[in-house]
């Protein structure tokens, strides 16, 4: 057992230390934290370690957790180091500096005591100096952070979003993959991290992956990391991969479907095992993740086309969740419409209201852009207001229809086009038509009595 100096002198029996250092659901209170934290053992071990400080170190959970924080100071950096001596000496500790991966941090240490003095833990925290503020915030809801910067907008739902979120959560509890499927804009980036990260699940790690950015070259090293030391990791520190950041926790893969075919198969093999290993290393690491997946694709379409594989989809698609578009919804649109109008007001400390008239037109336009495109709208219509959004305040700046003819060029004239081009651009129209009109290519090939392959065809064909 170890003593120091500067403990206090023993009078007598001192009280045993909180029961909530030995309690996981104090990685609630570190996950909520915005910058790296780790609950540390008066020896150094790390006990608990929050998802931020991971990918500030570089290191995955189970390296740190239940080694010692001196022991890091060799990957992480000299400033490991000061604050593993600060831990020693029981001494709070507040220091600037940077780590081996170039990050610029503050770093600070505080020893938890006892009412008497006995000190029984440490808090050691990490926060990067060279973000921004809002930079630092990244389980912030995607259109929360388009609507207002203060963080004061939450997350709406209807009893339909209600019902959806109890779905999904139950499968998640019982270890089922849910995939969202849905056009963009409709909210399933948001409906996935408040389900991920509400209620119990808070205290978990929350890894979202825009699989659209991963090439087939960088799917290894992004999805699975690198192992230090090894031949493609020059900088000797390593780097782990979502699926280790993930452990324990939640992991989104966002636009799965843009995946190459490759990296499809790597992703299905890692599925089945649930092992992988990083690169560089033969060593098979294990981890325990729940899986949500979502793509604005009409995903059965692609595994006609053979563009996503059959098996990769029944492995993360135990539950799907299907996403309407904003068209129709009118008790959501009016949700999102007053959070939104809130929020302008918040933002330029005014009283704007929304009339009557302007209130129809919400309720009776299509959305093609869903979400994103009311949120454009009302910030348009914001201002141009000054206390009441009147009916014509409401405007499509994007949309190919709000453009004013009597400013329009006359088209040159066109040459004479072939019967066979009449005939393509015919049956463009009518597939585009019936696609629009029926929500997906599966649903619009069955409307117009044909199959699916025949209607990618079509669309795909040149003359």
């Amino acid at each position: 057992m170890k003593f120091y100096a500067s403990d206090p002198p023993s009078s007598g029996l001192r009280r045993p230390r909180p029961a909530l250092v030995d309690d996981p659901s104090i990685m609630g209170f570190l996950e909520a934290l915005p910058d790296g934290a780790a609950l540390v053992e008066i020896d150094g071990t790390i006990k608990f370690v929050n998802t931020r400080m991971q990918l500030l170190l570089n290191l995955a959970k189970g390296d740190l957790v239940g080694s010692d924080l001196a022991k890091h100071a060799r990957t992480a950096g000299p400033i490991l180091a000061k604050i593993a001596t600060a831990l020693h000496q029981l001494k709070r500790a507040e220091l600037t500096g940077t780590l081996n991966s170039q990050r610029s941090v503050f770093a600070s240490i505080s020893i938890l005591r006892t009412s008497d003095g006995a000190a029984y833990a440490a808090l050691f925290t990490l926060r990067e100096l060279t973000r921004q503020a809002k930079e630092t915030a990244p389980d912030r809801f995607r259109f929360e952070a388009d609507m207002l910067q203060d963080g004061a907008v939450r997350y709406v739902q209807t009893e339909r979003l209600r019902a959806l979120a109890r779905r999904a959560t139950t499968a998640l509890e019982r270890g089922s993959p849910v995939m969202l499927l849905g056009e963009s804009g409709t909210g399933k980036t948001e409906f996935a991290r408040t389900v991920g990260q509400g209620g119990s699940s808070a205290a978990l790690p929350f890894v979202h992956v825009n699989c659209g950015l991963l090439s087939e070259q960088q799917f290894d090293i992004e999805m699975f990391g690198i192992e230090p030391g090894s031949a493609l990791d020059p900088s000797t520190r390593g780097k782990p991969g979502y699926v280790e950041v993930a452990d324990g926790g939640i992991l989104f893969l966002d636009q799965v479907s843009d995946l190459s075919l490759a990296a499809q198969i790597k992703l299905v093999a890692f599925l089945e095992s649930r092992t992988f290993s990083r690169v560089g290393s033969t060593q098979r690491r294990q981890t325990h993740i729940n899986l949500f997946s979502a793509t604005n694709q009409d995903i059965f379409s692609l595994i006609d086309a053979r563009i996503f594989r059959k098996d990769l989809y029944y492995r993360l698609s135990s539950v799907v969740i299907e996403f309407d578009r904003l068209s129709g919804q009118d008790d959501l649109i009016k949700l999102l419409a007053d959070l939104k109008m809130n929020a302008i007001n918040q933002k330029i400390a005014g009283s704007l209201a929304l009339s009557e008239g302007f209130h129809q037109k919400l309720l009776s336009y299509s959305y093609p852009g869903n979400i994103r495109e009311l949120f454009n709208i009302l910030d348009h219509a914001a201002a141009l207001a000054s206390e009441v959004v009147q009916p014509e305040h409401f405007f499509v700046p994007y949309s190919p229809a709000a453009a004013s003819p009597e400013t329009s060029a006359p088209p040159a004239e066109a040459p004479p086009r072939s019967f066979k081009e009449l005939v393509h651009e015919f049956e463009t129209w009518l597939v585009e038509k019936s696609i629009a009109q029926n929500g997906s290519k599966r649903s619009a090939a069955r409307a117009l009595g044909i199959d699916v392959a025949t209607l990618l065809r079509r669309t795909n064909r040149k003359i």
